[in-house]
């Protein structure tokens, strides 16, 4: 059985048990105006952390980066990260059960456990890379840093297809400032998800809340910020999701002595949902009142940083990360499961799954400078990670009980440079080694050149990237599963090409970007050699190539546009392990739409008053009918309006209000899950 910490696989895990039940680090910016990676246009453009060792600009790199700053967060306000995400190019948002659901973020056409996700340098993938992002809020969040193309050689396993950090806010030096933000609204909804499978009479209000608080100052010697957030959804069905979350966090920047640096991070995040669309959909079959999971986390990092002379640093990092996720569901007695010609999920069940992931990691920097070229930093060190999960199982399939322990290191080294003014470089590898598995070597290299400098630069990159299997794939035994360890981790080799063209008067930028990767060895859960029993093997090929497309102009008066397309094609390369008519080769992977983008135009009205208008799109995709099972079904694409509407009544008080889904259109996230309908939030923001 393959159990994972994710209340979406949980139930595919029981329907194959069940058997014949079932039918199938902040850094100072650095000015720059030449930048087009961002939502909106900013004098200041931010070193990037999450790309390479040492922080660069996005001129020095050849990987494709995006960023969030504080400015487009505050300029567009959003309750959730997942929606902040949304506008950027190469990101899909994955809702499988509908709004308020399960959330997954995709890169580029990879599966959700190839993005390593991390707030602060923590990652909180779990169980081989999962990430249930679905009420994760931004409180106290400074900037939000986008990588796209295989980052393994970086952050290790999962970073497959890129990463995506959230990056705490640093404090100020100065009195305490304290900033807070209020708001609230809803939106009609009426007869989303009735009972029995025939569409509902009832209308309801989709309410949904935020409030956050923040504090943050600081002295020479050291600063600090915090903050808490709290957010309510409602949800849009007749069954109420009740999503409630509770965000707090706290960041310290100590300067104890001249050469040394401390910085301490520290994030709990608690989320708790029903939820009630059953995978076969939210009107085929009657809405759940039993099922609902809790999720918390606890993470927290501490970064010493040594500078032994100006050109050569140290600096040692302590991570941890504690989740501790809950599912549960209940026998619906008003289900009738002889009523349906698929498979509905309507047990007894009670799952739990806590993991505890500590690491060490040391990182060396010598900035070098050549006489024939330009300067030169390497970078060397070593990480060392353990992780310890447990789970407990509980209902109609009987009490079980497992606990798994493992350990990886690694060493890895990098080299950052240019050639002259017109070139620059990063090369790097790493040396990964997982217990119970052979060791990775992973490799990435890019080059970006100006060719006309300030006006064009051209880039490519490549690397191999990998994904380590989880515990339970390699190690649980039990009577429905043989273990296997010798697994091979899932792996990945991908290249791209891009450019860059800024205009003379540098009012606008156009970057175009190609990719292409290759995924092999993908793990499969099948059924056993011998006997009657499932295991999981390394079975199948995949791929995803696409092309990036990204405009931003800058208009007299202030006013600024922008634009960007995601075209991307998935395919299908060897279906070993699945149901082929589900996933025939040549055939497109579920849930990749194409194409998506977005579009935006923002600016100020008159002196106290700006306004911001986005349309979002998202082109076909191909989902599974069942979710994870079932007819493979086209949805239809869909564009969606946001307007934001700001007022500065004062130097401190803004009032804004933001609607979503202006023009109300109906739309599916999945197979019969209906989107969000046309919502209404006033809030208030008070910042000093």
């Amino acid at each position: 059985m393959h159990v994972l910490c994710r209340v979406e696989t949980v139930l595919p895990v029981l329907a194959l048990v069940a058997g014949p039940i079932s039918a199938g680090a902040q850094v100072a910016p650095r000015a720059d105006t030449t930048r087009s990676d961002t939502l909106h246009r900013y004098n200041l453009a931010p070193l990037i952390v999450t790309a390479s060792r040492r922080p660069a600009t996005a001129q020095e790199l050849g990987f494709a980066a995006s960023v969030l700053q504080r400015e487009d967060l505050v300029a567009g306000p959003t309750t959730w990260a997942a929606r902040a995400l949304t506008f950027l190019p190469g990101v899909s948002i994955s809702e499988g059960s509908g709004p308020g659901g399960p959330t997954s973020l995709h890169l580029r056409g990879g599966d959700e456990p190839f993005t390593q996700i991390m707030f602060d340098g923590v990652p909180i993938n779990i169980s081989g890379g999962f990430s249930d992002i679905d009420g994760v809020l931004l409180t106290n969040v400074e900037r939000v840093e986008i990588a796209r193309g295989p980052l393994s050689a970086l952050w290790g396993s999962s970073a497959v297809a890129g990463a995506v950090q959230f990056i705490t806010r640093e404090g100020q030096i100065g009195a305490p400032r304290i900033e807070v933000l209020a708001e609230g609204g809803g939106g009609a909804v009426g007869g989303v998800g009735g009972m029995g499978g025939m569409g509902g009479a009832m209308d309801h209000n989709g309410a949904q809340a935020h409030s956050e608080l923040t504090v943050s100052g600081g002295t020479e010697r050291w600063r600090y910020s915090s903050g808490v957030g709290v957010a309510y959804d409602r949800g849009i069905y007749a069954l109420p999701n009740d999503l409630l979350t509770t965000d707090a966090s706290l960041r310290l920047d100590a300067r104890p002595a001249d050469r040394w640096t401390l910085t301490a991070t520290a994030r709990y995040m608690a989320t708790q949902t029903h939820l009630p669309v059953r995978d076969p959909g939210a009107t085929r079959v009657p809405l759940d009142p039993n099922q609902r999971d809790r999720h918390y986390r606890w993470l927290a990092s501490v970064a010493a940083g040594w500078a032994a002379t100006p050109s050569w640093h140290h600096r040692l990092t302590i991570r941890a990360l504690w989740d501790d996720f809950v599912y549960e569901d209940a026998h619906d007695n008003s289900l009738d499961s002889t009523s349906y010609p698929f498979f509905v999920s309507n047990f007894n069940l009670s799952f739990r799954s806590a993991l505890l992931r500590p690491a060490v990691e040391y990182v060396g920097t010598n900035e070098l400078s050549l006489r024939r070229a330009g300067p030169v930093t390497v970078s060397y060190g070593a990480t060392w990670q353990t992780e310890a999960e447990g789970t407990d199982l509980a209902g109609d399939f009987g009490p079980s009980h497992s606990e798994f322990d493992r350990g990886n290191a690694a060493l890895f080294t990098e080299l950052q440079g240019s050639l002259g003014s017109r070139v620059s470089a990063i090369t790097g590898a790493r040396l990964e080694k997982f217990h119970g598995l052979p060791a990775e070597f992973l490799p990435r290299a890019s080059v970006l050149v100006a060719v006309v400098p300030d006006r064009l630069a051209l880039r490519a990159a490549a690397g191999r990237a990998f994904k380590a299997p989880n515990v339970d794939q390699q190690f649980l035994d039990n009577p429905a599963t043989i273990p296997n360890p010798d697994l091979r981790p899932e792996s990945s080799v991908s290249w791209e090409i891009g450019a860059r063209v800024t205009s003379p008067q540098r009012s606008w930028t156009f970057g175009v970007g190609y990719f292409r990767q290759r995924y092999d060895d993908l793990i499969r859960t099948v059924p056993a050699d011998t006997g009657s029993k499932q295991t999981n093997k390394n079975l199948g090929r995949t791929q995803a190539a696409g092309v990036e497309l990204e405009l931003e102009r800058q208009w007299p008066a202030g006013w600024r546009t922008g634009a960007n397309l995601t075209w991307l094609k998935t395919q299908v390369l060897d279906n070993a392990g699945l149901d082929t008519a589900t996933y025939p080769v040549g055939g497109a992977l579920p849930d990749t739409p194409s194409p998506t983008g977005s579009f935006y135009v923002t600016g100020n009205v008159s002196p106290s008053l700006m306004t911001l208008a986005r349309v979002g799109f998202v082109g076909r995709r191909t989902v599974l009918s069942e979710r994870f099972s079932g007819q493979r079904v086209t949805t239809d694409p869909y564009a969606l309006l946001e307007l934001v509407v700001q007022w500065q009544v004062t130097g401190t008080l803004h009032v804004y209000t933001r609607l979503g889904n202006l023009l109300n259109t109906k739309y599916q996230t999945a197979f019969d899950r209906p989107g969000t309908p046309r919502t209404g939030v006033l809030g208030v923001r008070i910042a000093p």
